[in-house]
Formats: C-alpha cells, sequence, structure tokens
C-alpha cells in the first residue's frame, strides 16, 4: 500500500514535545499524515493512533515524554485511542528502555525513518494482526549521522505569520553535558538551495517571519567547505520578498564570527536579535564543558554586538551546577549577568546524561544547591528583565500582530473588555520564550492579522507589554 496516495480514514492525536526543531519534524509529519489522508483530533476525542514525538534532551524532558507515554497508554485501555507510536528524540536515544517499561507500545520510529510515518500508520490501523505485529517488533532505530532532512510540505501549528526554518541538523561542538551528537548525529548543513526553497514556501503560506534554527546556527556551511556560509545565507534570505522578518536562535558563540555581526547589521530584514546561549563564563567551568571559547571572547562578542547593532536584543541561556562548580565560579556567573544585563535569559540546572563526559566528572553539586543557584539567577534577572521592559513604555516599536486575543485571556489579564485586543511580538520578543505585547484596537480587523504594524507601548504587565494599534 502507497500510504501516500491512498485516502487514510485515520483519526490521529498528535501530541509534539520539545524544542523548535522538534516542532519542525511534527509538522513534517503531519504533513505527510494529511497528504495520505488522515485527520487530527483534539485530545478528548475519539482517536484511531497517538502519535507522540519526544523531546529526550534532559531529565526533565524524559520524565514529561514517559508521562505523556503513560496517558496514552490508559487511553488505550480505555478505550479512548488505539494503537500509540512513540517517535522523536527519546525514542532514538532509548528505544530499548522504552520497551522494556512501556511493552504496550505499539511502534517506535527513530529521526532517520520519519519519512515513514503515513505507511506505519495505515499499516498499525488498516493492516492485519500479523503486520501490526511486525511492526512493534521491529525495535531497531538506525543512527541520524548523515543527511538532512527535507521540510517542505509541513503542516504548521504555529500562527501563519511566522514559521521556524531549520538550517542544520546535529552538532559538532563537543560540549561535555550534552547528549545531542549522540541522539541527532554530528553537524550537518542543509544545502542553501533547499533552505531557500524551503523558505519560500514558507513565505507563500504567510509567514513574514522565519525564525532560523539548528542546534548551532552560526556554523552554518563549516561542513561544506564555505568559509562565509552563514553571512551568505543572511544575504540571500534578505533578498526574499515578501519577507520582512529574519531572526537568529541557537546561535554558537565560538562560531559567531566578526562577519556574522556585520551582515546581521547590514541586512535589513535581519531583526536586532540573537539567541546566544552562553551557558557559562567562567574560564574553568568553560573548559570543562568543552564550550570551545573563554570569558574575554565571550565578553568580546557581547561588546561588538552593543556596538555595531545597537539596538539588538541578546538572549541567552546559562547552566548551572556543573559539577565541581564552586561558590565562587558561580559568583562570578550570577556578577556577569547582573553586569551584562541581558534582555533575555533561561537557566537550567546541570543533570548528569548517561555516555556524556561530564557525568564521569567527580564531586557533583547537591540538587539544592543547584536549584538554589538557579533561583538566584532567575531573580536577578527577572529585575533586569522588568526593567527593559519598563523602558518600552512611551516607545512606538514595529509589532507582528498574530491573532486575536481571546475574552477569557483579556478578563484573566484584567484588560478593558470594551476593545478587541490582539496578540503581538516586537522585533525584539522571539516566539514561545520571550514576552509578547498585548495591543488594542477600538474594533476588530481581521485584516491586522498576520502584519506589521507600529504600536504604541503605554505599560507592562511583568514581562509583557501593554499597548495600542
Amino acid at each position: 500500500m502507497n500510504a501516500r496516495n491512498e485516502s487514510l480514514p485515520i483519526r490521529i492525536q498528535f501530541v509534539s514535545l520539545g524544542c523548535a526543531k522538534n516542532l519542525v519534524d511534527s509538522e513534517k509529519m503531519m504533513g505527510l499524515l494529511a497528504e495520505a489522508g488522515c485527520t487530527f483530533v483534539s485530545p478528548d476525542a475519539q482517536a484511531d493512533l497517538t502519535i507522540i514525538n519526544t523531546c529526550g534532551f534532559i531529565e526533565e524532558a524524559r520524565q514529561e515524554a514517559r508521562q505523556t507515554i503513560r496517558q496514552a497508554l490508559e487511553d488505550k485501555n480505555s478505550g479512548t485511542t488505539g494503537r500509540i507510536v512513540v517517535t522523536g528524540c527519546l525514542a532514538q536515544l532509548w528505544a530499548g528502555k522504552l520497551l522494556e517499561e512501556f511493552p504496550d507500545i505499539d511502534a517506535l520510529l527513530g529521526l532517520a525513518d520519519r519519512s515513514q510515518i503515513a505507511q506505519i500508520a495505515a499499516d498499525l490501523v488498516q493492516g492485519t494482526p500479523a503486520k501490526a505485529k511486525k511492526i512493534k517488533a521491529n525495535t531497531i532505530i538506525k543512527p541520524f549521522h548523515t543527511g538532512v532532512h527535507e521540510d517542505q510540505a509541513r503542516l504548521r501549528l504555529t500562527d501563519p505569520s511566522w514559521a521556524y526554518l531549520r538550517i542544520s541538523e546535529g552538532c559538532g561542538m563537543g560540549c561535555t553535558f550534552c547528549t545531542i551528537p549522540a541522539i541527532r548525529g554530528p553537524f550537518r548543513s542543509k544545502p542553501l538551495d533547499r533552505i531557500l526553497a524551503e523558505a519560500a514556501e514558507l513565505v507563500r503560506d504567510g509567514a513574514v517571519e522565519l525564525n532560523l534554527i539548528g542546534q548551532e546556527t552560526s556554523g552554518y556551511g563549516s561542513d561544506l567547505g564555505l568559509v562565509s556560509g552563514f553571512s551568505e545565507l543572511l544575504k540571500q534570505l534578505n533578498q526574499l520578498d515578501p519577507l520582512r522578518w529574519i531572526r537568529i536562535l541557537y546561535a554558537h558563540p565560538a562560531t559567531l564570527t566578526d562577519a556574522h555581526i556585520e551582515t546581521m547589521a547590514a541586512c535589513q530584514k535581519v531583526v536586532p536579535y540573537i539567541d546566544i546561549p552562553l551557558q557559562h563564563i567562567n574560564d574553568r567551568i568553560l573548559k570543562l564543558m568543552h564550550r570551545r571559547i573563554n570569558r574575554k571572547q565571550t565578553e568580546e562578542i557581547i561588546r561588538k554586538l552593543r556596538h555595531t547593532i545597537p539596538e539588538i536584543t541578546i538572549r541567552t541561556t546559562l547552566l548551572v551546577g556543573f559539577p565541581s562548580e564552586k561558590d565562587s565560579e558561580f559568583e562570578e556567573l550570577l556578577d556577569f549577568v547582573v553586569e551584562n544585563r541581558f534582555e533575555a535569559l533561561g537557566c537550567f540546572t546541570y543533570s548528569p546524561e548517561e555516555g556524556t563526559a561530564a557525568a564521569r566528572i567527580k564531586n557533583h553539586v547537591p540538587q539544592e544547591i543547584k536549584q538554589q543557584r538557579l533561583d538566584t539567577i532567575m531573580t536577578a534577572q527577572q529585575q533586569i528583565a522588568f526593567d527593559h521592559a519598563r523602558h518600552q513604555v512611551g516607545k512606538n516599536p514595529d509589532c507582528l500582530i498574530t491573532s486575536f486575543l481571546e475574552p477569557p485571556a483579556v478578563r484573566d489579564l484584567k484588560l478593558d473588555r470594551k476593545k478587541t485586543w490582539y496578540n503581538a511580538r516586537h522585533r525584539g520578543q522571539a516566539p514561545e520564550m520571550d514576552g509578547v505585547c498585548y495591543l488594542a484596537g477600538e474594533k476588530a480587523d481581521k485584516d491586522l492579522i498576520g502584519t506589521i504594524r507600529p504600536a504604541a507601548i503605554s505599560g507592562h504587565m511583568d514581562y509583557d507589554l501593554i499597548g495600542s494599534v
């Protein structure tokens, strides 16, 4: 049976967990299933098949995935869903463990076999019991070490006005705490012509903002022998109309060059924003992490970004409680956060990952100390972020209006119910991770959705801004 050409009256509940890269995988699999005639149902509806796209990056994500699988199995036992397929990073990393813990899973699908999802759905739901049994018995997950997925023809789950654009797969930086190379393989850049084709498709589909993702976006093209691959990519995307905004996520400080920064400043559509996880600032910890950069180099990158792009928003991510991290080294990191006043910052506690070099380092930090350090960082950053929000009051930034704000949310936020409210973001706010703008209008105007308009910011609510359009 060719599942791509025959209609499949299969009702699917699709659960997508994890990061933006996982979301793109989900959108592509849903695109393949929709092309095959499948329909998607809400969590409380009867389903023939439940597909769970898991994250396996850290312990917290693995626990979420396992709980989601447990719930799906309960639904299966109660008759509200039929077969269960588990895919994604946790399936890639823990295939044997998952089947041992959850023997009633009907199929595991590795990252390399993403394109087979529609055929597996057909065989599980419409095939013979013998065929379904054969699928379940095939627990061999291929390594995902070569090639880069084609991401066209996705069934997008984001607002129509913006999308993620994946430019690479895997990672070659070798951070000692990270399992990504074990899950998604070494760094591979997607060919430029394929990226541009996918970008053009997303723009034709209504996206005016593209958010560049990969495990280390600023290293784009290094494996292809391109000296200025990332800069060339930005220049090519900058010519794409009617695209308005290009946002850089997942940059790596060790591969971000002066030329990249200058290109960012020169390209009109590249918004003054960068997501650049730094993880730490102490030289000893950075060396143990194998981050390929030191404090002096990190501070020089920040200086160049601020000098070359004065309006830039810098988002970073930190990791506290790395094995053997001393009180003084944590205090150095805290001082660095306070001094640099990042517009946005996320922080995680270290968790030992099986098979990583960091897990073998002696003198692990107790969990309660790790949590205290995280709380201290985030308390300091919260005040900094609120200050940044307060400084936006009285300004008139261009905002991408993404949707209407639903009445229950208007009520919960205690906004003026006599007005129409819109969800929006300015150039310094990335989707799904930063604050938002709540903009009031005198009347409901659906033509505003998906457009970029100047807004008048009149107040703030913690991380979020209040204004009008």
